[in-house]
């Protein structure tokens, strides 16, 4: 399936073959992995059993160590050292038979770090090797054949930590399901963030004349605790939504008519408090439009597995969350949507919202300000947090592949401050390039179409990435770029408030002359007796001219422009470091990096608030 240089994606419905570059240039971590491969800890791969069908294994070291998996001489070969425990689909060899020349069973995978929130590789190939070490320890030869980039959207970071004191005990065992699963087995799904999934679909009449293996992937999933359901009617029916960015199974032909009664697919859920492992597998139906509302009232696409497997190990995974670390959830997560049957019935409705005005900063940013209706109660909005909209009538015309399996729900940062409840708030917007809604909303703001006749729906706040209640004494924000906008809200809070802090703003930036006067603007004319507001703006670009003097000789505002990026040293300029709070935001790699030097400057990075975006 893959020549020297080029990997290639078949399309068992249609038998057609799609090439990917795969640069032998690249180190071979690229075939599995965006990440080094001794870095990971989890390693989930998903196999077939005896029936045909998927589960799904995590494999990790020995004691939770790294350095598990490595790369062979011939380059398109992972050799995986991991360690199995009783229950896991691979720990017998009724599991997956031992390979050789004459079986060679498909395996796909993803190399997964649930350190960063970045893009995954996953991929796709044959077992080709097998040898048990000892009781628990086995080596496998992974081939790949196919590998792609999987979307980190959604997903939690976890700060992970080996656990060598381990009994894995198999306490529910029922690979032939006939009835309901059990209620804690139910809670343990229902309370998860994160699913491991694999899926499998059986090649189509003419792919199989090809002489083409079954279909089978590796992915995974996340949300907010609850984002998947049980049915109560029959305790075996799981819903997973799909979510904007990170749908479940879109590509393949899955969703037509004649791959649904092939789709099989595998969950496995980690509790990585307990180190409990819990793997399903079942039958998969996918649903869209109508017929998803019916089940999941406000979810335009998901996918129904009737569990038809199910084994639950407790105290397996030899990972742990690190004691004292918070699991850092996607504040962008959609709301958590209860089942029809689960008495949501017509959803509580999203509350009708009005485009009033857009202000255009740049030609890819802008501030869009939306009202309730008249009479509307208003709602209350703490500062930093995220607005979550339902965007459908936008874009109900699109019937592109793109449009047909969106959500249309997205999630952006309030820009404005509220101390009170409010019926009109603003968000300030970077068009995403190829971005289906923040398109179709710069074509608004670029006249192309009116703001006042769009209509869309709110379906709440979400966010953790606050500015904390008073006494507010010392603040350090460091933000990346649009990532500012988060403390556009909490400037004005304190401006509203009239109250006493001493805040440094670290901006770093390509646009200082677009970024800046928002920052300006949410201090109002000058700040107000009592806060002290620095403002530091690195940026590659000459800034100093395109920054107005008049704007940067105000009481109680100082404002720096540094030529570069941030560098570890500009820390030793911030007074009283040690014991200021402080909030990062903007992309993964700029938060790694602030998060690093600011450690190494001294400050007390084991509180530090983060919010990663994508770019």
């Amino acid at each position: 399936m893959a020549n020297s240089n080029n990997l290639i994606l078949v399309d068992f419905k249609s038998g057609e073959r799609h090439w990917l570059s795969n640069n032998r240039a690249h180190p071979i971590e690229h075939h599995a992995s965006s990440c080094s491969a001794a870095a990971l800890s989890l390693f989930p791969v998903t196999t077939l059993d005896a029936r045909g069908r998927p589960w799904c294994s995590v494999l990790t070291g020995a004691g939770g160590r790294t350095n598990f998996v490595t790369h062979s001489t011939c380059r398109t070969e992972l050799e995986v050292s991991a360690c199995l425990w009783e229950g896991d689909p691979l720990f017998s060899e009724s599991g997956v038979e031992a390979s050789g020349r004459e079986h060679r069973p498909p395996v796909s995978g993803i190399a997964v770090d649930l350190g960063v929130r970045r893009g995954y590789r996953k991929f796709a190939g044959m077992l080709v090797g097998r040898t048990k070490i000892d009781d628990q320890d086995t080596k496998f030869t992974l081939r790949v054949d196919q590998s792609s980039r999987h979307c980190p959207k959604y997903m939690t970071i976890r700060c992970l930590v080996p656990c060598a004191d381990t009994r894995p005990s198999v306490c529910y065992d029922q690979p032939d399901l006939q009835w309901r699963l059990p209620d804690d087995v139910i809670r343990f799904i229902q309370e998860a963030d994160t699913v491991f999934l694999g899926a499998s679909c059986l090649a189509s009449a003419d792919a199989a004349d090809m002489a083409l293996p079954p279909y089978i992937e590796t992915s995974i999933r996340g949300g907010r605790p609850g984002f998947m359901r049980v049915c109560p009617s029959d305790g075996r029916t799981i819903v997973l939504p799909d979510f904007t960015g990170n749908q479940l199974i879109t590509s393949l032909g899955w969703g037509d008519e004649e791959a649904r009664d092939t789709l099989l697919i595998a969950l496995t859920i980690v509790s990585f408090t307990t180190g409990d492992v819990l793997y399903i597998t079942g039958a998969a139906q996918r649903l869209f439009g109508d017929d998803a509302c019916a089940v999941m009232p406000q979810q335009n696409t998901l996918t129904m597995l009737a569990t038809t497997g199910a084994v639950l190990v407790r105290s397996a995974l030899p990972l742990r969350e690190q004691p004292g670390s918070t699991p850092m959830r996607n504040p962008y997560s959609p709301p958590v949507r209860p089942l029809a049957e689960e008495g949501a019935g017509t959803p509580a409705c999203s509350a009708p919202l009005r485009l009033a005005r857009v202000c255009v900063h740049s030609t890819d940013l802008a501030t869009f300000e939306w009202e309730l209706p008249p009479g509307h109660a208003g709602v209350r909005i703490a500062p930093g947090q995220a607005a979550v909209l339902d965007l459908a009538p936008l874009a109900e015309t699109d019937t592109s592949t793109d449009a047909a399996n969106d959500d249309r729900v997205r999630t952006w940062t309030v820009s404005s401050a509220h101390d009170a409840p409010t019926r009109a708030f603003a968000l300030t917007i970077r068009h995403k390039q190829g971005g289906l809604m923040s398109g179709a909303l710069f074509r608004i703001a670029q006249g192309c179409a009116g703001a006042g006749a769009l209509r869309a729906g709110l379906l709440g706040f979400a966010g953790a990435f606050v500015l904390p209640p008073p006494p507010r004494r010392r603040l350090l924000w460091a933000a990346g770029g649009v990532g500012v906008t988060r403390f556009l809200a909490m400037l004005g809070a304190l401006v509203h408030a009239r109250e006493a802090a001493d805040v440094v703003l670290v901006l770093s930036t390509r646009d200082p002359d677009v970024l800046f006067p928002l920052v300006r603007s949410a201090l109002g004319r000058a700040p107000p007796p009592g806060l002290d507001v620095r403002l530091d703006v690195f940026t590659t670009q000459v800034a100093q001219e395109s920054l107005c003097p008049a704007d940067m000789d105000v009481p109680g505002l100082r404002v720096q422009v540094h030529t570069g990026r941030i560098t570890a040293a500009h820390w030793a300029t911030v007074s009283m470091l040690e014991e200021r709070e402080v909030f990062v935001c903007g992309p993964g790699t700029f938060e790694d990096a602030m998060v690093e030097s600011l450690r190494c400057a001294g400050a007390k990075v084991g509180v530090v608030h983060r919010e990663v975006f994508e770019l």
